[in-house]
């Protein structure tokens, strides 16, 4: 008899193509189903041989765009197809998210990359979870991962299976992936008591809170892993001007925004946009209602007109009760004369929509690393690349404040091109004075795993993690002791 690996979601997921990014439920499916051009090394920013060699060879020296990388030999999709550099340019060119830095050709067994402009870590672009290789065929999205899935899935329940040409073979051979949807209040209810009944070997699904009442699994806890965002639509007449912005985020107390999520409040509050996990650079902005209140009145704003505030439609790790958080920073803006509406989507597809029409005045969302880098960090959230538009939802353009700047533009390719701590520092100076963004909180990667699970990692949560894990005979092993790793 099989013993199965069980992995327990909130989101149900959807059969879609992989490289739009866009289903919650459906990042840990990606990283053990389908590879990427290169990985991440554990703990690091360092790049390891994915399905290319690697480093990247530069094949125009000074001019530093175009590359080209080797296919490793004999990689296999899920249906014994052998991986070449057609295969890997192909998909890497329906990949909404690269095509923004670059393109993909195949010549032989190297695949050659044309940047768009200079960039000192394309490496790491291509070590990103959506832009794993895919194989399309009859209606299928094929991996060359550990896993495939299994016959008939289900957007409820589906289980992921050894990929036969995968080698060295996985060592779980199956894993149950199973939605336990959220209850008309929000909660994750339904997970929770699955977690506690047994039924639930891995999940990284519930809050901070929540592990108080998790019984007999192993907890593991990452501190200041991403970064709870108030973005301000600049293209709306009210805060198009920086004083503004600045007058709104001197009237939020991210202290108490933390401590409705959080019981030691300090810890959590932002300081900064870039989480601790990436180093964090203190923007030096305070709670001040009475300065906020005075800089309005020298802009001669007229609060009349009652403003928008948008929430992600779901908890993520930044945001652990949106709509309470939603409305703990509604009434705090309405301090400033303000009648603050909330609006929530219904789903990720109307969360998606209303981004790429900057349906709001503001927008309660967040932001999760993509890569290691800082910049690649700073770079989503404000660069001009990455506003939202109705033509580019599927690439996860994440500038919600639809803020183009010219300055920030070039600061941003100039540290791109010439890594350096004074450019670094303008960068962030610049967010702290045109304020087009504020950061609140920062949240933890949270998981709780059965004590079962042997070699379970250290770095969960990227990469094929769970292909490396083991079952022991018994579910009793250990003691219910929190595994916290430090913040970084």
């Amino acid at each position: 008899m099989k013993d199965i690996f069980r992995v327990g979601f909130v989101d149900r997921w959807a059969r879609s193509d992989p490289r739009t990014g866009l289903n919650y439920a459906s990042f840990l499916v990606q990283w053990h189903v389908y590879e990427s051009p290169y990985r991440l090394l554990p703990e690091s920013n360092q790049i390891a041989p994915g399905l290319l060699d690697c480093p990247l060879q530069n094949e125009d020296g000074e001019q530093a765009l175009l590359y080209s990388a080797g296919v490793r030999r004999n990689a296999r999709f899920s249906d014994g197809t052998v991986l070449t550099a057609e295969h890997v340019a192909a998909s890497l060119e329906k990949t909404a998210a690269f095509n923004l830095h670059a393109s993909a050709s195949a010549g032989g067994d190297r695949v050659f990359f044309r940047l768009k402009r200079p960039n000192f870590r394309f490496d790491l672009l291509l070590a990103r979870f959506d832009h794993g290789i895919v194989l399309e065929r009859n209606g299928e999205f094929l991996g060359t991962g550990p896993y495939m899935l299994g016959p008939g899935p289900q957007a409820k329940c589906f289980r992921l299976v050894r990929n036969p040409y995968y080698e060295p073979a996985a060592q779980l051979e199956e894993i149950e992936c199973r939605s336990y949807p959220m209850d008309a209040h929000g909660r994750r209810t339904q997970l929770l008591e699955a977690v506690n009944r047994g039924e639930v070997d891995y999940t990284d699904e519930l809050a901070r809170d929540e592990l108080n009442r998790v019984e007999k699994m192993r907890k593991c806890i990452q501190l200041g892993y991403c970064t709870a965002v108030l973005f301000f639509n600049t293209e709306r007449p009210i805060f198009r001007e920086s004083r503004v912005r600045q007058a709104f985020t001197s009237a939020i107390d991210r202290k108490a925004l933390a401590a409705l999520a959080y019981a030691n409040a300090l810890a959590f509050a932002a300081t900064g946009m870039i989480p601790p996990v990436l180093g964090s650079t203190p923007d030096r902005t305070t709670y001040d209602l009475t300065g906020a209140l005075e800089l309005l009145e020298k802009e001669n704003i007229n609060t009349s007109t009652p403003l928008v505030l948008a929430v992600i439609h779901r908890p993520r790790p930044y945001l652990p009760d949106p709509r309470a958080t939603a409305e703990l920073l509604a009434a705090q803006l309405s301090k400033l004369g303000f009648k603050i509406e909330i609006r929530q989507p219904r789903d990720v597809q109307e969360y998606q929509e209303w981004n790429s029409r900057g349906a709001y005045d503001m927008m309660l969302a967040g932001w999760i690393p993509d890569t290691p880098d800082p910049l690649d960090f700073m770079e989503s959230l404000l660069g001009t690349a990455s506003i939202p538009a109705p033509a580019n939802q599927t690439t996860r353009s994440s500038n919600l404040c639809r803020w183009s700047n010219a300055e920030m533009d070039t600061i941003l390719e100039k540290q791109r091109l010439n890594p350096d701590t004074a450019t670094w520092q303008r960068i962030c100076d610049m967010v702290r004075n045109e304020a087009p963004a504020f950061p609140l909180m920062y949240g933890p990667r949270i998981a709780v795993v059965s004590w079962r699970a042997k070699n379970f990692p250290r770095d969960f949560g990227t990469g094929p993690f769970l292909s490396s894990v083991e079952l022991r005979e018994s579910n009793t092993v250990g003691t219910d002791t929190a595994q916290v790793s430090p913040v970084k």
